[in-house]
């Protein structure tokens, strides 16, 4: 069993690289474990790190059980049973449920299955907007955001954002309950803008999930 020590740094892994072997096992006792970092912005020089804001960035540190390699700035949703601890893949249901964002400052090839990550669930963060160009990449600064819908929770489309008006227009005036689902699953305002031919782009929201 892995001997955790100390938990990573931001745009670090728990498990991955040092030797160390990604096991269905390892770790277990931290999943779950919660922490605060100063927000800086991703890509930065290593030694000449700028604060992006003077704001901190809440995250949980979850484990991969998705069976892919989980891709930073894409929303996750837990995995059933683990609720605070594991997550199984990228929201894919309209205004669903968000565990949090991937940690922004993984490199590209995102997480490994099994392995152990930070997703941010509280102030500013990076996601992705939709691959499509439409309505759901028209965002204002200051929209709330929500889950997009996308064919599997595996798919490229998957783990993505849009701007709750443009999620719920179709659902005006129902008395269903849909409305409330959105606004109590609403990841957060956006803090930058996008148009609609701005697709698949980086768009920085101030997260506010509910936990």
């Amino acid at each position: 069993m892995e001997n955790a020590t100390t938990l990573p740094k931001r745009g670090k892994t728990l498990l991955s690289g040092d030797g160390r072997t990604i096991a269905s096992t390892d770790a277990a006792f931290v999943e779950g474990a919660r922490a605060d970092f100063d927000d800086i912005a991703p890509g930065q020089a290593p030694g000449a790190k700028v604060r992006r804001s003077n704001r901190r960035v809440t995250c949980i540190l979850v484990r991969n059980v998705s069976g892919i390699a989980l891709l930073p700035k894409r929303t996750v949703k837990w995995a059933a049973g683990y609720r605070g601890k594991r997550v199984d893949g990228y929201c894919s249901v309209t205004a669903e449920e968000c565990a949090g964002v991937v940690d922004e400052h993984l490199p590209a090839a995102g997480v490994p299955n099994n392995d152990l990550f930070w997703i941010a669930v509280k102030g500013p963060s990076l996601t992705k907007t939709d691959l499509a160009g439409g309505a759901n990449n028209s965002i204002a600064e200051g929209d709330v955001l929500a889950a997009l819908t996308a064919a599997t929770s595996q798919a490229t489309t998957s783990g993505r954002v849009a701007p709750w008006t443009g999620l719920t227009s179709a659902a005006a005036g129902t008395t269903d309950g849909t409305q409330a689902k959105y606004l109590l699953n609403y990841l957060g305002r956006a803090m930058s803008a996008k148009t609609t031919a701005q697709t698949n782009q980086d768009i920085l929201v101030d997260l506010a999930i509910l936990k």
